[in-house]
């Protein structure tokens, strides 16, 4: 058994927690167990914190895996897969580790079954290196819907660091035939929407953002609204949501407030992004390009996009997603330059 497993280097690329994510997910899948080591071992506190052990344990209960290694700080596991098994499921991170993270993980091989599932998962919906939750419900899921998958998602309470205590409910359908998405140009702009959110906090900070967002947005004479938003939550948090609506496409970017971060800076933050990558040729923004690579992987048909900026992130996802799926990827460019993805099953 030990001669059949795919082992995986932990530290390979940018050696951060996705590598375990997308091995637990397309192992699952699969049905190919797998051992990794070197787990996040160039972080500061290496191994598996709360949100990397709640990934392995939800992927593990789920398909009703063999593991060793799920401890805490642990450096090394290995995962040996069983049948997906359908259900109602509910996880606590126990902090303000990122629910999309989890979510994401084991929201693919719950696809694959031949019943509805659903989820309801307590922790961070708002963390630093992370998709929020907004971005799952208005971009991720909306891309994946296109692809094949059926899903809905509703954040029921904001959870933002440090305090976490967000929650979010999940009902995942079996998925239809995949497709695949072919976008040779995003198209012209056509508009700018985005929510400007407080979580008990003064409802005067979230107009801020949406000032500073309008004032910003005023150069580029297209239709933009930017709404009102006070979300339930345990702690104090804001956010400055924008999806850019394309002819043939959509992208989308958002920035966290702190303490000492002034409201104006948030809205900045947020513009510039979705500014800079107007300046490009991208179909997908760069953060979608790096979740959406597993389900075209798992479409068995030719891809092709363009991201604005080929990350290490998504280079590392692709390299782990191949040791899983028979593909063959192609990239036009080098690591942090604009380029074209291109996805061949073998």
């Amino acid at each position: 058994m030990a001669d059949d497993l795919i082992k995986i280097d932990g530290s390979l690329g940018e050696g951060g927690g996705q590598i375990l994510r997308t091995s637990l997910s397309l192992s699952a899948i699969t049905k190919k167990p797998f051992e990794i080591y070197n787990i996040r071992a160039s972080r500061k506190t290496p191994g598996l914190s709360h949100q990397h052990l709640q990934a392995v344990n939800a992927t593990a209960l789920i398909c009703n895996a063999e593991v060793a290694g799920n401890t805490l700080r642990s450096v090394t596991l290995k995962f040996y897969p069983d049948r997906i098994q359908h259900g109602t499921y509910t996880f606590n991170i126990g902090t303000a580790g990122s629910i999309s993270l989890v979510l994401q993980t084991i929201f693919y091989p719950l696809s694959f079954t031949k019943s509805p599932s659903t989820l309801t998962i307590a922790g961070g919906t708002h963390v630093t290196h992370s998709p929020c939750t907004d971005y799952l419900e208005r971009q991720w899921l909306f891309f994946l819907r296109k692809i094949g998958y059926d899903a809905e998602i509703k954040t029921i309470r904001a959870g933002f660091y440090p305090r976490g205590g967000g929650e979010v409910a999940m009902k995942i359908n079996p998925s239809r035939a995949q497709q695949t998405i072919q976008i040779e140009e995003r198209g012209r702009l056509l508009r700018i929407r985005g929510i400007s959110m407080v979580s008990n906090l003064d409802i005067n900070i979230a107009k801020r953002q949406q000032i500073q967002t309008l004032k910003l947005f005023s150069e580029l004479k297209v239709p933009h609204e930017i709404s009102l938003l006070e979300m339930p939550a345990i702690g104090k948090g804001t956010m400055l949501f924008l999806i850019g609506e394309f002819e043939h496409s959509q992208c989308c970017y958002f920035s966290l407030g702190e303490i000492g971060k002034r409201a104006e800076t948030v809205a900045e933050e947020a513009c510039n992004k979705l500014k800079t990558f107007l300046k490009t040729k991208g179909t997908f923004d760069e953060y979608l390009a790096d979740q959406i690579i597993i389900p075209l992987a798992l479409a068995n048909k030719k891809t092709e996009f363009t991201t604005p900026i080929i990350t290490q992130h998504l280079l590392t996802n692709i390299q782990i997603i191949k040791q899983f799926l028979p593909i063959d990827v192609k990239i036009s460019e080098s690591l942090n330059e604009e380029g074209t993805i291109t996805i061949q099953p073998l």
